[in-house]
């Protein structure tokens, strides 16, 4: 069985040579491993990288996605032009593809577990949630109480481990069977979703297959954002697909995370420091502990109330 490996990139000098080098080159049960990059129009020295290790890496095919369509995002065009290429070979696509992002760092046992997870419980694809790195005050800030808001919002991810609970999947590690795939509608079929990953989870769903989300923190490494600006702009988008039909639920959201903040400015208007203090170091050591929680610096926690303004402006805008 061949396994192929399709990473869209844009402007990723910086991240897709780590990412490429960390792929396995062996997978138990899989004969061959290849890595198929696509680039949607990188501006810095992206392709330049990729077609330099492509040249000294036989497994490795560069291609580059073109125009964009209009009312599409960039990230599923490259995943339907790597798609075609495949189609278009005389063996077809493999049985199970995986889709990657450029900026990701994979543990040697993820793909193999990925795929062990998908047989024993008869998953026709299979995402990983993995762990979140961040540096500066922007990510330290923006990304942890995010994760932790994602958390509360979905619940108990256990379930969809095996196949239950509501489709959910994470673009950033995405393994489906090209049967699943094909009968879903391919790639093609997410031009113009908004949250393109859980939008192929569902449409996996809808056409008869079973979907796996896990987590694994140990096994995947990210870091989505560099900087407070990307950080901020790129929460916006994902977090408006989320919320955006949910006005009420971000509004609850951010009125939580505010309260205590709301209490403790009270309370020193009123000129009680004591009962501000009590307001605001509950509030900071529960920032603390999912930070901990999520492996992020729980020091960061006494900076609320100011991650929390960062969520709420994030989700207003």
């Amino acid at each position: 069985m061949k396994l192929i490996i399709q990473i869209p990139c844009l402007n990723e000098e910086a991240t897709l040579p780590a990412t490429v080098a960390d792929l396995p080159r062996e997978v138990p049960g899989v004969d061959e491993v290849e890595v198929l990059v696509i680039d949607d129009g990188s501006t810095d020295r992206t392709l330049e990288l990729a077609r330099r290790r492509a040249a000294a890496e036989r497994r490795l095919t560069v291609l580059e996605a073109g125009p964009l369509p209009p009312g599409w995002g960039g990230k599923v065009h490259a995943l339907v032009v790597g798609h075609r290429h495949l189609r278009e070979r005389p063996a077809g696509p493999p049985p199970w593809l995986l889709s990657t992002d450029a900026d990701t760092r994979h543990h040697p046992q993820l793909l193999a577990r990925a795929l062990a997870a998908a047989g024993r419980h008869r998953l026709d694809l299979v995402s990983v949630a993995g762990g979140q790195q961040v540096a500066g005050a922007g990510e330290n800030l923006l990304t942890p109480p995010v994760f932790a808001l994602l958390d509360a919002v979905l619940g108990d991810w256990r379930p969809a481990a095996t196949g239950g609970g509501p489709p959910i999947a994470n673009g950033q590690l995405i393994l489906v069977a090209e049967p699943a795939l094909a009968a879903a509608g391919g790639f093609d079929a997410l031009a113009g979703v908004a949250i393109d990953d859980v939008g192929l989870a569902r449409r996996v769903r809808a056409a008869g297959g079973a979907t796996g989300f896990w987590r694994a923190p140990d096994l995947l490494a990210v870091r989505m954002y560099r900087g407070a600006a990307r950080t901020a702009a790129g929460w916006r988008r994902n977090l408006g697909g989320l919320f955006g039909p949910r006005p009420a639920l971000a509004a609850v959201a951010a009125a939580v995370a505010l309260a205590p903040a709301a209490a403790a400015l009270a309370a020193l208007a009123a000129r009680r420091p004591a009962t501000a203090l009590a307001a605001w170091a509950p509030a900071a050591l529960a920032s603390a502990l999912l930070r901990h929680g999520s492996g992020h610096p729980p020091a960061w926690g006494l900076a609320y109330p100011a991650d929390a303004l960062a969520l709420t402006a994030t989700l207003a805008l």
